[in-house]
């Protein structure tokens, strides 16, 4: 799970000649990554390393892998040193064994290419890596030869109390790959596999994070366990761990938990050496793990429970060495009011709260609240009420129950109700019971009113309940108005335009202009909500790229690196636009920290995955994509999510058309279909599924059904609504039935326009994708020099992008270059009957068997389990892969030329 792409590209370096050095901390499945590459080559020989042995012990063990006939070319000196590195008696023995293992890899190279996998090198003896860094050093003669070690951690020193460092390993003179953790969705596919259920998966991923040994540990220890139940297991299993640790490791760990936002950099400020080696410790044992510049706890129970192991007095202590150390006025605030100072009062906790608010540290803010309700002075129910909100931003986990049940003791309606909307944004609740008291709170403020009715057309816009949605954030408009309360104004008027958007009517545009007229500067934490970052959203959808890139750059600068949501949907839309532009690589970097922060702030997996998603179709490759999908769309049910729905099987459907699972696609959009139909959703700019589904079903063989979809999208451009990508993929979408209806003339002239547009709109996928079906259309034309220029032209598009899905694509259908999926498989020569027909599925095979018995459609149907829509629509895709025209000439090929 998660690791078929490394296993490819180490198998592949390895069977080149490369010696490749696999390293990763205890549980991150480095033994399974080197079993899968062994097991895909030729012929490997394995060997592990089990303990630390004498000098010369791990040459040794690998020369005894080796077969007896290998040994007995070798010279009998050198046989028998390798055997028994003990005999060598005479010179340097590194020198000696240097040369009898060069001596054996070339003698066995000689024999039949191998690749020498060494697993827990780790525990090799400093003798016989002397000798390995000799042989891998040298030209070992004709015949691939690559040298794969896998490398853990060392035993703990029981001097030191720390992991030693691996700085002999590090310089062989290998490729060094570190292995990474798992991505979420890997981690969820392995354990649902194993019947682990999805929510209990999801929470294993956070915990270990993503190693996928703790994660199995994590959750066989909670299996069909209560809540609490489930932390008590995790904490007795953390336990173990805790009292195996040296005491340097744990006073470091310990900082760790107790600090807001630990970084390498302050903990080895406060522990020097010992921290550098503390933390080395715990990240090769799995206990820590980092997240861009934080590092932090794994599982989190682990925390706590090297906090509860120490008194008071060494409590106090800790808090105020961290008091010292801290970089802001504010967390030296938080640390000493945890140390008992009496100089820190309530007021200035909240003063440092409020500051930490503004900066978007809200997490923060919420514990500085929290200390100074604690105090239960007069303004106990403001600062209580404070903390409930900027720990439901935050995602503050640590102080979320306290913050709710003092929040259940508000009698203030304005307390009450900012309380409950935060109730509500916590997801804890029933949102309908909780808006409806909320409400009568509110009924005597229209402040309030129109705050109340903004959330619930919040929620309503996710569930899709648009009309409903846009009556109430019109209302908020109005109360907003009245109560001179011109924020709330905004968010409502953001919210109506938004819904205005999606249900495809006009206005969205100047709903959001008149929202960025009133608009100040979005609060940290509400910035993925403001009016500026819709009318970015706006400027993506219409495909004003360089203005929406422009936008979001800037946004990202502003909202800084703790902005938590904020961070992670700017670095969406960033991840959307440069996809949109062709730039996989870059896409693929920011989605990666979309993920660490996503992480980090304990953002809902759903929108990680999809963020994945969106890049891998962009830079990574269609199959992970469908997986990450496929994964999204299962979660999303599961958690009644239509919002996470939609979009993950808009790309789910994007990934399966350009994999040829064209059935599998075309259920995908049908159900995207019906979901937007339900919802009144004519939104045609954002997810862009529209045109997809066309070529899907043309390609099927339901040239109607794509023809009426079609018509629906035309419409929509001719009111305005639509976008130049969306105008040239209708293009191309039509040139699709065109043809799959056998009008190349018009196929051509639609497509042709299409990739021109595209062109000159700087939309390089969308151009690379028409000039593939123009090199369709002129190859099904027998205009095979028109068709070869196409597809070349589609290459020199694709070259400079890094889009490696789309290049791949390309290669598959046209070697000497192009783009992917579209009107027609590669043909096979019109000369080779029997190659055209062994090109055909097992479906094509049979229905093209009976069609030359004679059989109808129905028939065929009858007999195959099919629908009759099935049969025509394989008909179709064998009349196109073969040339022929009708059922006879069909029957006559099948009956002149091989089996049926």
């Amino acid at each position: 799970m998660g690791r078929a792409r490394l296993a490819a590209s180490i198998t592949a370096r390895v069977l080149d000649g490369q010696a490749v050095a696999l390293h990763g901390p205890r549980g991150m499945g480095r033994t399974t990554v080197l079993d899968l590459v062994a097991a895909g080559l030729p012929h490997a020989i394995s060997v592990r390393v089990q303990r630390l042995g004498t000098p010369g012990h791990g040459a040794a063990l690998i020369a005894s892998a080796f077969p007896a006939e290998t040994l007995d070319e070798l010279p009998e000196r050198m046989r028998a040193g390798l055997l028994d590195p003990r005999s060598v008696t005479v010179g340097d023995p590194a020198v000696f064994l240097g040369d009898a293992l060069t001596e054996l890899l070339t003698t066995e190279a000689g024999r039949a290419p191998f690749v020498l996998v060494v697993d827990d090198a780790q525990h090799l003896d400093p003798l016989t890596l002397a000798a390995l860094r000799t042989a891998a050093s040298r030209s070992l003669g004709p015949g691939a030869l690559g040298i794969l070690l896998g490398v853990g951690p060392p035993e703990v020193s029981s001097e030191t109390g720390f992991v030693p460092g691996l700085v002999a390993a590090r310089e062989l003179q290998l490729l060094h790959l570190d292995l990474q953790p798992l991505a979420g969705a890997d981690t969820v596919e392995m354990l649902t596999t194993a019947d682990v259920p999805t929510d209990t998966a999801l929470w294993a991923h956070r915990e270990s994070g993503g190693n996928p040994g703790l994660a199995h540990d994590v959750a066989a220890a909670v299996d069909a366990m209560s809540p609490a139940d489930a932390t008590r297991a995790v904490r007795s299993l953390v336990r173990q761990r805790a009292l195996a640790l040296s005491p340097p490791v744990r006073a470091t760990l310990r900082r760790v938990a107790a600090m807001h936002q630990p970084t390498t950099a302050v903990l080895t400020r406060l522990g020097g050496a010992d921290a550098v080696d503390s933390i080395r410790t715990a990240r090769a044992l799995a206990l820590l793990v980092s997240e861009d510049d934080y590092v932090r706890l794994t599982p989190t129970a682990l925390g706590d429970v090297l906090l509860e192991s120490i008194d008071s007095d060494e409590l106090v202590q800790l808090h105020t060495e961290l008091a010292a150390a801290a970089d802001t006025e504010a967390l030296a605030r938080y640390h000493r009011a945890l140390a008992g100072d009496p100089s820190t009062t309530p007021a200035d906790l909240a003063a440092s709260a409020a500051e930490t608010a503004a900066r978007g540290e809200h997490d923060l803010a919420a514990q500085l609240y929290l200390l100074a309700a604690d105090a239960r002075t007069d303004e106990w129910a403001e600062w209580i009420t404070c903390c409930l909100e900027n720990a439901v931003i935050g995602k503050e986990t640590r102080v979320l129950h306290r913050a709710v049940q003092g929040a259940a003791r508000l009698t203030d309606p304005g307390h009450r109700v900012r309380a409950d909307l935060a109730l509500v944004e916590l997801g804890d609740v029933s949102p309908d019971e909780v808006l409806v008291t909320a409400l009568q709170a509110a009924r005597e403020h229209p402040d309030l009113q129109a705050r109340v009715l903004l959330q619930r057309a919040r929620l309503l816009l996710g569930t899709h309940e648009l009309r409903t949605a846009l009556e109430l954030a019109r209302r908020s408009v109005e109360l907003a108005e009245r109560a001179g309360r011109p924020d709330i104004e905004v968010d409502a008027l953001t919210v109506a335009a938004s819904v205005t958007r999606t249900l495809g009517e006009g206005g969205s545009r100047e709903l959001i202009d008149s929202a960025a007229a009133l608009a100040g500067t979005p609060r940290p934490g509400h910035v993925h909500t403001s009016a500026r970052y819709i009318a970015g959203r706006f400027a993506l959808h219409d495909d004003d790229l360089r203005r929406a890139r422009a936008e979001f750059v800037d946004m990202l600068a502003s909202v800084g690196p703790d902005a938590g949501y904020d961070t992670v949907h700017v670095l969406r839309s960033l991840v959307e636009i440069v996809s949109r532009q062709g730039r996989g690589r870059e896409a693929l970097e920011l989605a990666g920290r979309a993920t660490r922060a996503a992480t980090h702030f304990d953002t809902p997996v759903a929108t990680t995955w999809y963020i994945e998603a969106i890049a891998e179709c962009a830079g990574g490759s269609f199959e992970r994509a469908a997986v990450v999908s496929a994964r999204g769309v299962a979660l999303a049910r599961e958690q009644e999510d239509e919002r996470y729905l939609r979009r993950h099987l808009a790309h789910l459907g994007l990934a399966r058309l350009h994999l040829d699972e064209l059935d599998e696609a075309v259920e995908a959009f049908r159900e995207l279909r019906a979901i937007d139909a339900a919802s009144g959703i004519r939104d045609v700019t954002s997810l862009r599924w529209h045109t997809d589904a066309v070529t899907a079903l043309a390609l099927v063989g339901e040239a109607d059904e794509a023809a009426e979809l079609l018509a629906g999208v035309r419409a929509e451009i001719a009111a305005g609504r639509g976008a130049p990508g969306v105008v040239v993929a209708a293009d191309r979408a039509e040139a699709e039935i065109a043809a799959a209806r056998g009008d190349l003339d018009r196929a051509r002239e639609l497509v042709t326009r299409s990739a021109t547009v595209a062109g000159e709109r700087r939309l390089p996928i969308e151009q690379a994708r028409s000039l593939v079906t123009l090199a369709h259309v002129e190859r099904r034309a027998r205009r095979s020099g028109r068709s070869r220029e196409a597809a070349g032209r589609a290459r020199e598009v694709l070259r400079p992008l890094h889009a490696e899905p789309w290049t791949a694509w390309v290669l598959a259908r046209f070697p000497e270059g192009a783009a992917l999926h579209t009107l027609e498989p590669e043909e096979p020569d019109a000369c080779d009957p029997q190659a055209l027909l062994a090109s055909l599925t097992l479906t094509e095979q049979q229905v093209a068997g009976l069609v030359a018995d004679g059989a109808s459609n129905r028939e065929i149907a009858q007999r195959l389990h099919l629908s009759v829509k099935t049969v025509e629509g394989t008909l179709t895709r064998v009349y196109r892969k073969s040339g022929l025209r009708s059922r006879t000439q069909l029957a006559a090929l099948v009956l002149g030329h091989g089996p049926r």
